[in-house]
């Protein structure tokens, strides 16, 4: 899988090509690290490291640019469960300052590999787990810290929301190829025919309830765009979706002009 596969307009600006080593460095990395580990509970093939190493690329990048994809599944987590990463954090506990941090990486390991390996039970605190997440984030906060970059997520979320397919749009990428529902996504669609059609992809990303504490694609772009209380309320309640038939009156690009029978 190439970087740019999932990024929006499936390129990469000049400042952010540096990822596609620090990609393949943190691939070779992580198979080390997983030959360290006592157990090889945690061990992935080459493949599904690859997929890894690429997510937490991502995650390092929305985290190092206040993106707001992790903050907003954060703020959902302390807002149900009293803490930020359940399971990881208890409710008084602090989180280190560090935008990548062990726990967070953690809380992330511990929910993808319910993605990537459905048949394995994992405890949020393995020692596995823990020990990967402690290696992951130096070797993620070392390399960011040196780095300068302007990201094209971050762009591309933070467009104006003029239309309600500015926001549709977005919301497709979030569910199709961000860093946080690509596999989710991908697991869905593979139960669901295996076609990467409109009604799958609808399906998933309006109603599916995820790994991810439950939380949809709706519910994460809504805490991360930038919108009024308002409009966030009318973008939660994109699930609840009905057929009709409508009549086209007028068409005046880039706008359509419709009634309902």
């Amino acid at each position: 899988m190439a970087f740019h596969d999932h990024r929006p307009n499936r390129r990469l600006g000049r400042s952010e090509r540096p990822f596609i080593k620090l990609t393949k460095d943190l691939t070779g990395f992580l198979y080390q690290a997983q030959r360290s580990l006592t157990h090889d509970t945690l061990h992935l093939p080459s493949r599904q490291r690859s997929i890894l190493a690429h997510i937490l690329v991502e995650f390092a990048e929305d985290l190092y640019q206040d993106i707001g994809i992790w903050r907003g599944l954060e703020q959902y987590n302390l807002h149900f469960f009293g803490t930020p990463l359940p399971c990881v954090l208890q409710p008084d506990d602090e989180m280190d300052a560090e935008p990548v941090n062990p726990a967070r990486i953690q809380f992330l390991l511990w929910t993808l590999y319910s993605e990537l390996e459905p048949e394995l039970i994992l405890s949020p605190t393995h020692q596995g787990l823990q020990r990967l997440a402690v290696w992951i984030a130096d070797f993620l906060s070392e390399r960011f810290a040196r780095m300068k970059f302007h990201s094209g997520v971050k762009a591309f979320l933070t467009t104006p929301n003029q239309y309600g397919w500015d926001v549709k749009r977005k919301l497709v990428w979030l569910g199709q190829h961000s860093y946080l529902f690509r596999l989710n996504c991908a697991n869905y669609v593979r139960d669901h025919g295996g076609k990467y059609d409109v009604p799958t992809l609808d399906d998933f990303i309006c109603q599916e309830n995820t790994s991810w504490s439950g939380l949809g694609v709706i519910d994460i772009l809504a805490s991360t765009l930038d919108m009024t209380e308002s409009q966030r309320r009318d973008l939660r309640s994109w699930y609840e979706r009905h057929v009709g038939y409508f009549r086209v009156v007028s068409i005046h690009e880039p706008l359509m002009e419709s009634s309902t029978f």
